[in-house]
């Protein structure tokens, strides 16, 4: 693991600190700078006009724009021109449809091959600009200034981008790895006790997956409520660079070891694209809440195959439960709608199988991922898989009625 605290290791805490501390990691031996602290949006747009662009090319979505991308902007334009790109939120506008539009807007503006590619806010517009500056000249130089927590501790650590079809989730995309990342824990902790319950999950999956070490010390930083510090955001990013920036370096394309980062995904995409359709926005699953009950599935799954005992169950029951992710956010899925996108899941073809089984990333214990030797992926009979949705969701409902709601 390549990490590296050349500053006071550690969050700021002051709301007068304007320290910008830094970490590094490597992808495919290229250094990623990862540049946080808290209140430093102009320390941000300074390092971004050191990277000497000609033009930069702000990507967001409609939520932040306003707010966090938009001020970033107006600091570039005084450095060069400046084009904000802005999509409406939801994971339905991560799609072909969408960076067709942004290629043409960024080619018309003049973007060049020293032009930057700028990402502000969550894992949806990272993963378009990604795309986007994957593809220009077929690569500019990206920067990842993420704004919710599941974006800083996820999605912008990696090389991995892609956007959507109708069919799944991340099914169209490319390789290409950011310069930096540039994250303001002051920024990020704005976000809704919602968005920080979904954005803690992702690093909770790691420590059920990959590294349980973290879990005594995520025992006692998760909450409920999600009263969370910039300090404890800190935290929690630095356990998510710690689980990550090893196993990218072991695995820079995420194709064998790096696949255990897709736990809970095959269940959890699933759910996020059939609850993206079901109801208005905010009915929808977040990502980082889909993984969650998808590692609830997946935990079921390895359960029904003999794979994993009750105790392990009922740690990923507890840890979900820390974090404030319910069964009942599922009222309102079609599990024929869930199993369809399973069917197009993006893990298709590691490994060789029939059409009635399903490859998943499955434990045998807490941090004890099976066939480290084939991509760490189980075949799974698609009835299994099917049983396990379907108690999911009636689970869910059994929950929400529970409560006394519809």
């Amino acid at each position: 693991m390549s990490l590296q605290t050349p500053h006071p290791a550690g969050a700021p805490t002051s709301p007068h600190d304007r320290r910008l501390q830094e970490w590094s990691f490597d992808i495919a031996e290229k250094r990623i700078r990862v540049l946080i602290g808290e209140n430093v949006h102009d320390q941000m747009a300074e390092c971004l006009s050191g990277l000497g662009a000609d033009r930069f090319i702000v990507v967001t979505d409609d939520n932040v724009a306003d707010i966090a991308a938009g001020k970033l902007a107006d600091l570039l334009e005084q450095t060069a021109p400046t084009l904000l790109l802005s999509h409406p939120p939801g994971e339905e506008h991560k799609n072909l449809t969408t960076l067709t539009r942004f290629v043409d807007l960024s080619l018309d503006f003049g973007v060049t091959r020293r032009s930057v590619v700028v990402a502000v806010g969550g894992g949806i517009p990272g993963n378009i600009a990604g795309v986007l500056a994957g593809l220009i000249f077929r690569g500019v130089r990206l920067v990842h200034v993420p704004t919710t927590v599941i974006a800083a501790c996820d999605s912008v650590i990696s090389a991995k981008q892609a956007v959507n079809t109708s069919h799944a989730k991340n099914m169209v995309g490319l390789y290409h790895t950011p310069e930096m990342i540039l994250i303001d824990l002051a920024v990020v902790a704005m976000g809704s006790p919602r968005d920080l319950r979904s954005g803690t999950c992702e690093t909770v999956k790691n420590a059920l997956a990959i590294e349980p070490a973290q879990i005594p010390r995520l025992r006692r930083l998760l909450r409920r409520d999600a009263d969370y510090s910039p300090a404890d955001l800190g935290e929690i990013f630095d356990l998510s660079l710690a689980v990550k920036s090893r196993l990218l370096r072991e695995d820079p394309y995420e194709k064998y070891s790096g696949l255990l980062l897709e736990y809970g995904h095959t269940i959890g995409h699933a759910l996020e694209l059939a609850s993206a359709g079901h109801g208005p926005e905010e009915a929808a699953l977040k990502h980082g809440e889909a993984v969650a009950l998808g590692m609830v599935a997946a935990a079921d799954v390895a359960h029904r195959l003999g794979l994993l005992d009750a105790e392990a169950v009922a740690v990923h029951e507890e840890m979900i439960g820390r974090v404030g992710v319910c069964r009942c956010l599922t009222v309102g899925i079609e599990a024929e709608t869930v199993l369809h996108h399973i069917a197009f899941d993006n893990k298709r073809g590691y490994r060789r199988g029939d059409d009635n089984q399903v490859s998943m990333v499955l434990l045998d214990g807490i941090g004890s991922p099976l066939h480290p030797d084939d991509h760490y992926l189980t075949p799974v009979p698609y009835t299994d898989v099917a049983a396990a949705v379907h108690e999911l969701l009636r689970l869910g409902r059994q929950c929400r009625e529970g409560h006394g709601t519809s």
